[in-house]
């Protein structure tokens, strides 16, 4: 009887600390909040596109980045992820897509197709989120975003990078609390694809006009 006894006990405390983990774990998600970073659209098109079609291809994050958690640094220096805050997905999914929309909006190329698609393009992209955190290290926080992009070219017979372009887009934090972090990784985006576009303009022009020089000499 004894033995039944404390073994009712036992069950009853086991239950409540089951409840009380999943009351915990229930608070913990209504907690969460989750973002989709999204830049804004091209300020400027071009009024004809001015290179052939470009493939978006393989995206990658280098770690902590690849985190869906916001990653922040603090004053100290320390470097924590935020458990409560992050993006509904992965990191460089989102961007992968973004820079899609992005390159399209420029009007720069022919066309921008999906890598999944069975088309056969001038061009590819691959990119790599180098870095995308809030940094709390100075005066005025800010969310920061490194993004390096690499363009092949998908006519050679080997693998062939025509350029490969880094740019760093940096907004300071307008408000506090997961909105305005969010806000501000947007407007970090949007100034690194700005950046990035215009550089990959410039590369493929000056390569044109390098190659054009080179046939009439």
């Amino acid at each position: 009887m004894k033995e039944t006894g404390w073994l009712l006990v036992l069950c009853c405390l086991s239950t409540g600390c089951l409840s009380s983990l999943s009351q915990a774990q229930r608070t913990a998600g209504q907690q969460k909040r989750t973002f989709l970073i999204e830049a804004a659209p091209a300020v400027s098109r071009s009024a004809a596109p001015l290179f052939g079609a470009v493939k978006i291809g393989r995206f990658s994050a280098l770690p902590p980045f690849d985190s869906t958690c916001f990653v922040v640094r603090r004053p100290s220096g320390e470097t924590v992820l935020d458990f409560y805050t992050g993006w509904i997905a992965a990191p460089h999914d989102l961007l992968r897509t973004q820079t899609s929309r992005y390159l399209e909006q420029t009007g720069l190329f022919e066309a921008v197709y999906d890598a999944s698609s069975g088309t056969l393009p001038s061009f590819s992209v691959e990119g790599t989120l180098c870095d995308c955190f809030l940094d709390y290290r100075g005066q005025q926080p800010a969310a920061q975003i490194t993004v390096r992009l690499l363009l092949l070219d998908e006519r050679a017979p080997a693998f062939t990078v025509l350029c490969a372009v880094e740019k760093t887009g940096r907004s300071p934090l307008e408000g506090e609390g997961p909105e305005a972090a969010a806000k501000a990784f947007d407007r970090a985006l949007t100034e690194t694809l700005a950046a990035l576009s215009q550089t990959l303009k410039t590369e493929l022009t000056s390569r044109r006009a390098s190659k054009l020089k080179n046939v009439l000499e």
